[in-house]
């Protein structure tokens, strides 16, 4: 199969966790929520999470995506488009960002290693992990 069709469609956020040795943290709540699309060529997604969640407590090197992290906490928050390719040597996926709420992110890319297993798709940054969903 292409591997281009796997990622078409409309996908549903399951969770966000970091893992830091045996634990497993989730590090904007159980709560957030988000969806993810892809077409042939363009991918969109968007991510709300409860505005009652304080990040202060999270050291700033675990969020690792800062830029994501600021607009999750201070607007509760975070959305961007654009064009993507697939690195299928390397299981990534590239996001070239075209526009998104946070301006400095257009532009640059966001790169994500991805793995397809019992029917969901993982998009890991860094120790952060994005499980989604068929929606």
């Amino acid at each position: 199969m292409n591997i281009r069709k796997k990622f078409i469609g409309r996908w549903k956020l399951k969770s966000v966790i970091v893992r830091h040795g045996e634990s497993i943290i989730y590090p904007f709540g159980k709560d957030i929520r988000a969806i993810l699309f892809y077409d042939e060529e363009y991918m969109s997604v968007q991510i709300m999470m409860p505005h009652d969640l304080p990040l202060e407590h999270m050291p700033e090197k675990k969020l690792k995506l800062k830029d994501l992290a600021w607009a999750l906490k201070n607007l509760g928050y975070m959305g961007y488009f654009g064009k993507y390719e697939i690195d299928e040597e390397k299981h990534h996926i590239i996001h070239h960002v075209e526009g998104a709420i946070v301006q400095s992110l257009v532009g640059g890319k966001e790169v994500r290693k991805y793995r397809f297993e019992h029917g969901e798709m993982t998009l890991s940054a860094g120790p952060m992990e994005l499980k989604w969903e068929r929606a």
